[in-house]
């Protein structure tokens, strides 16, 4: 339940904290008084649009903050926990602040939250009814959810085993219709693969290929270089030509000084030194040729690894991947060719396990659609009586289970294969009609207030909060009416804004809203009504003067008292 609200610098309200009770209470004042801005104040921190008007004059930002008792609310702790946030005990704080230039700030448990968790957060915890949220009803997407919260706990379980067999018809529905898009294209894209497989046959590439080739390549590039120089220094030095080599004619050239080596020393020592430069050229030469015969260039081969090379780096542009990664994909399309070579029986056994999947959501969907028509049985007998109750005697209201037309295609959904729609026929001999083309304003807000009071023990949600819904209504319709909201807070904590004294008086807690001017500002303040200042409150509804005011205080303690009456017969 709602536990305390501080409401600064909103409209009319500087600084305002109210401590709120379990039940039905009340809010009454003279008209524009604040009544509507302590609901706006509500909507606010629940999440609503941030109106920067409401910001007060003169002041730079606005706030609320609420407490909120969540004991035995398991949805909203999970969902707490989904956020890795933690209430304090079983007291929820959520806190709104506006701002006329500043980004604007919520804070659950006092971490900042976006404003989209705030509102499925609230959700859960307050229902706000304002003097057009009736409007609601005439949103035919709305209804079969309000029947299905009838239900008991076989209901809920027929519920959770259409929306399983749903998920898991859905999930072979998708794999089917992935396989029928595939084989749509199955032609063109055989040809396509068989194409790049037969290329890819024909490269027979080889994991570490690539890079072995590029090490071989690399290595013939230095020995052509060198192949050619010792080539070149062997003949020049030893093996000679259509020339002498070097050794020849130094042999010749040692030979000439060894003739006259005897006229002169010199000529002997420089023929000594002829002959060790022949012997040391010799062996300079019988290295070379040793280096020739061993690591002799080919050029054949030198060629084939740079024709393979350029294959593979053509690949690698086309494919625009590496060589490596060309043979894991060889693979894959090899293999995706054998499934699009075996088609034909995936597609049968895919359309076997949709069809089987469907008939098990069809047979849960039909158990779900059986227990929902026994539970619109009981709908439309209390919602007449409740109608009956509100003014409506003649009333009949109806769960129409609509069919679709016979060109359209029921689609299975996860709530089942039923669309309902709320029907009534107000007037005695007319047809039942759907909610918007019959029901008028009037109507419409006693049937919301026929459905809360209807599902008051069913609704999961803890607060419900009526902002002048009783508006247009007098005499006994009032005091049923005050009945109606007296019951349901039975089962929800009920905060009401109103002008009639019947309902005032059904309140177990009245707060008097009224405004006050002080230099020149005014202030909206709120007072929590004793007995005695209700009954001038409730004095003040009927419209007491102060001619009778013996006489309406005595009939506004009848209404208190009767109300109490009431109150105390009501099953506990």
């Amino acid at each position: 339940m709602l536990v305390s609200m501080t409401v600064r610098n909103i409209a009319l309200i500087e600084n305002l904290q109210i401590e709120f009770t379990p039940g039905m209470q009340v809010l009454s004042g003279e008209t524009g008084a604040g009544k509507s801005i302590l609901i706006d104040s509500i909507n606010l921190v629940l999440g609503e649009r941030a109106d920067r008007g409401l910001i007060r004059s003169g002041c730079d930002r606005a706030s609320v903050e609420a407490l909120i008792d969540i004991t035995g609310l398991d949805k909203v702790k999970q969902l707490l926990a989904e956020q890795q946030l933690e209430a304090e005990g079983e007291l929820l704080s959520i806190y709104r602040e506006i701002t006329h230039g500043e980004r604007n700030v919520c804070r659950v448990c006092g971490t900042i939250v976006p404003l989209t968790f705030l509102r499925s957060l609230s959700e859960l915890l307050v229902d706000v009814h304002g003097q057009h949220e009736h409007q609601s009803l005439l949103d035919g997407k709305k209804h079969m959810a309000f029947l299905d919260s009838f239900g008991d706990a076989s209901f809920i379980d027929q519920k959770h085993k259409t929306a399983e067999a749903f998920r898991i018809w859905k999930e072979s529905s998708t794999k089917f219709a992935a396989l029928r898009k595939e084989n749509a294209q199955r032609a063109e894209r055989t040809e396509y693969l068989t194409s790049r497989v037969k290329e890819l046959d024909a490269a027979q590439l080889s994991i570490g290929e690539a890079d072995k080739l590029s090490v071989e390549r690399d290595r013939f590039a230095g020995a052509e270089k060198i192949d050619i120089a010792v080539r070149n220094a062997y003949t020049e030095t030893y093996a000679g030509g259509r020339e002498q080599s070097a050794m020849n004619k130094l042999r010749s050239a040692a030979d000439g000084m060894r003739a006259i080596e005897g006229l002169d020393p010199r000529y002997a020592a420089l023929m000594n030194r002829m002959n060790a430069a022949y012997y040391e050229l010799e062996e300079i030469g019988l290295e070379l040729r040793d280096i020739l015969e061993k690591e002799s260039f080919d050029p054949e081969r030198n060629e084939e690894v740079l024709e393979r090379l350029d294959l593979i780096r053509k690949l690698e542009r086309r494919y625009g991947m590496t060589a490596d990664e060309l043979v894991t994909h060889h693979e894959d399309i090899r293999d995706e060719l054998s499934r699009l070579g075996s088609m034909e029986d995936r597609l049968k056994r895919a359309e076997a396990d949709y069809k089987q999947k469907l008939l098990v959501y069809r047979q849960e969907a039909a158990q779900l659609t059986a227990a929902r028509k026994a539970l619109a049985e009981q709908l439309e007998k209390t919602m007449e009586q409740e109608l009956s109750d509100l003014g409506m005697q003649n009333t009949r209201f109806a769960c129409v289970f609509e069919q679709p037309g016979p060109d359209v295609k029921r689609i299975p959904t996860v709530e089942g294969d039923d669309h309902v729609v709320f029907y009534i026929a107000p007037n005695p001999g007319e047809p039942l009609k759907p909610l918007d083309k019959t029901a008028s304003g009037g109507e419409l807000s006693r049937l919301m207030l026929a459905m809360k009071a209807a599902g008051a023990a069913h609704e999961g949600i803890p607060c419900m909060i009526f902002d002048e819904i009783d508006t247009g209504i007098s005499g006994h319709i009032a005091q049923v009416v005050a009945e109606k909201m007296g019951s349901i807070a039975r089962y929800h904590q009920v905060l009401c804004v109103t002008h009639l004294a019947q309902i005032a008086a059904m309140a177990d807690t009245q707060f008097f809203v009224e405004k006050n001017v002080h230099n020149d500002r005014t202030f909206t303040s709120i007072t929590k009504l004793e007995k005695e200042e209700r009954i001038r409150e409730v004095a003040r509804l009927i419209g007491v003067s102060n001619e009778q005011q013996e006489s309406g205080y005595a009939h506004a303690r009848a209404i208190l008292n009767a109300a109490w009456d009431w109150k105390r017969k009501l099953p506990k």
